[in-house]
């Protein structure tokens, strides 16, 4: 009976190490088999440039865009909900969108689109990673949120400061005096979403690099072998949050739109 026992134990003990998508560490490889114990947030894991940006690029990819022509008029954002919105799911998306309004004091308003010519349509589309363009990029943009993306707060407010104006922080030039990349770590064809722009391109709105921005890649994104593709200088420093923007991040936004 004791041998029995054992055996069952042994079996149960295997068949969950057999169930990756619920282990905690676990690395996936598309948002379906996300979970929150996930070791990389739900925007890194798309088929688009640095995982969740919609090309084409504006000319000159930075952190921060410095080009005026790629923000929003007066702060206001356009938008719509395609169809395969729930009530859930929108409650979710404009609860970010009133918490911008408010952080920002009215800097930044979100307006539902009438007739305007430059709106962003936010879909719903689980086929599909978390993506966005950068910056008001004229006519009508996307902003995808399946639901695995919905369900990381953090995540909806990371689309839409894409959206507004931002790229990703280890896009930074100065981004080598405060992590290591570690290249043999990354997935083959993913190395260029570890790129970085020189000062010249780069603006930082001044502000210094931000560990705890909403816009910084997890240690583990990409990763080939479960080994950690950012090392922070500071042993210290967390990485890749995704609970709400940094005050870093709301300073960056607020200098950009000079509000």
């Amino acid at each position: 009976m004791k041998a029995l026992c054992l055996l069952v134990v042994v079996v149960l003990f295997s068949s969950s190490l057999a169930a990756p998508g619920h282990q905690k560490g676990f690395i996936p490889k598309s948002g379906k088999e996300w979970t929150p114990e996930s070791l990389v947030n739900p925007d890194e894991l798309g088929e688009f440039f640095e995982g969740d940006i919609m090309l084409p690029l504006p000319p000159r990819g930075k952190n921060g865009l410095l080009d005026e022509r790629y923000r929003w008029t007066n702060g206001v954002v356009n938008y719509e909900f395609s169809s395969e919105f729930s009530s859930s799911q929108i409650a979710v998306v404009r609860g970010a969108m009133d918490d911008y309004e408010s952080m920002t004091g009215g800097c930044i308003t979100f307006v539902e689109r009438s007739s305007e010519s430059n709106y962003i349509t936010f879909t719903q589309d689980d086929s599909r990673g978390c993506f966005s363009s950068v910056g008001m990029r004229g006519g009508s943009q996307q902003i995808n949120y399946p639901q695995w993306c919905l369900d990381t707060y953090g995540s909806v407010l990371h689309e839409m400061l894409h959206a507004l104006g931002f790229y990703h922080e280890q896009s930074r030039w100065d981004r080598d005096d405060y992590v290591t990349i570690m290249w043999e770590n990354i997935e083959a064809g993913h190395e260029h979403n570890f790129d970085k722009y020189s000062d010249t391109v780069i603006g930082g709105f001044g502000e210094n690099y931000d560990y705890g921005s909403v816009m910084h890649y997890s240690a583990y994104a990409f990763s080939d072998n479960g080994q950690k593709t950012i090392v922070t200088v500071d042993p210290n420093a967390d990485i890749g949050q995704r609970d709400g923007l940094s005050q870093v991040d709301l300073n960056k936004l607020l200098n950009m739109y000079n509000c």
